[in-house]
């Protein structure tokens, strides 16, 4: 029989293990990930639960019992952070999707991603067209039907490292940005883009993973209703060459195309906007 939560936590309680500190794993870094390639993983995602999203109903299996609307949430390491004490963000890379999606209510879902470039050709020939707020891919007579047509998100992705300021930590993430929260996302851009060092011939705009971006939730609302966003700050600069090299690395990796965010594994009512905060 399977163990359930409970046992774990029983079994977490009780059982002593060795720190890192206490093992001698040196020779083996990095051991026991032959043979994985660039499908082998998921980036996280990372998001800002909202009062309805899964992980604060307490009637859905994705339930958790410290979550609450406001905190930042690891997608796959299941992670909550405090939103309101807020996190350290170092953008590695920037990249803007038009994702396509099924309509709603449909088992089809995610449907792939369009560059902006191709969204702008498919305007001009009417293969895309505004209707009520969103772009659809209208049906074969020309026409715009929400219940029938896909419709295309304008998604900006910041890829970058989540840092623990307290422990050094850091892992790879990925802040996907969109509906009402792409004006935050430009904010960051034009928030690195003013960030100028000084170099041997002059001052000049560094890599963005140099600059710590601090990351809070915040209300918002329309008329439509209220969500928790993100607020994005500039934080002063990394001063190790280890998380520089880290950036860096990642930045590489995405450039290469040996990095892809998997969007379809988001969920369609968080790239819709209305079920998870207008994200």
């Amino acid at each position: 029989m399977a163990a359930t939560k409970k046992d774990l936590a029983v079994k977490n309680e009780n059982t002593e293990l060795a720190t890192t500190d206490a093992l001698n794993f040196m020779d083996d870094v990095g051991v026991g990930f032959e043979g994985t390639d660039k499908e082998s993983f998921a980036i996280p995602f990372l998001r800002v639960l909202q009062k309805i999203s899964p992980q604060c109903d307490e009637a859905d299996g994705q339930y958790m019992e410290e979550a609450r609307g406001g905190m930042f949430f690891n997608s796959v390491s299941g992670q909550l952070l405090d939103g309101k004490k807020g996190i350290t963000f170092l953008q590695c890379a920037y990249q803007r999707r038009f994702l396509r999606w099924a309509p709603r209510g449909s088992d089809q879902g995610f449907k792939g991603e369009i560059s902006p470039d191709e969204v702008a050709t498919m305007r001009a020939k009417g293969e895309a067209q505004e209707f009520e707020g969103r772009l659809y891919i209208p049906l074969e007579d020309g026409t715009v039907n929400p219940k029938k047509c896909d419709w295309l998100s304008d998604t900006r992705s910041h890829f970058g490292l989540l840092v623990d300021e307290e422990t050094g930590a850091y892992s790879r993430v990925l802040l996907a940005l969109s509906s009402t929260q792409i004006k935050k996302s430009k904010l960051i851009m034009s928030m690195l883009n003013e960030v100028k060092v000084k170099g041997p011939n002059g001052m000049v705009t560094p890599p963005t993973w140099l600059t710590k971006i601090n990351l809070t939730s915040v209300i918002e609302s329309n008329d439509q209703g209220s969500w928790f966003g993100i607020k994005p700050e500039s934080n002063g600069q990394i001063t190790t060459q280890e998380l520089y090299n880290a950036g860096k690395e990642f930045h590489a990796a995405i450039a290469a195309g040996e990095v892809k965010a998997n969007y379809s594994e988001a969920d369609e009512a968080k790239a819709d906007g209305k079920a998870d905060g207008k994200f």
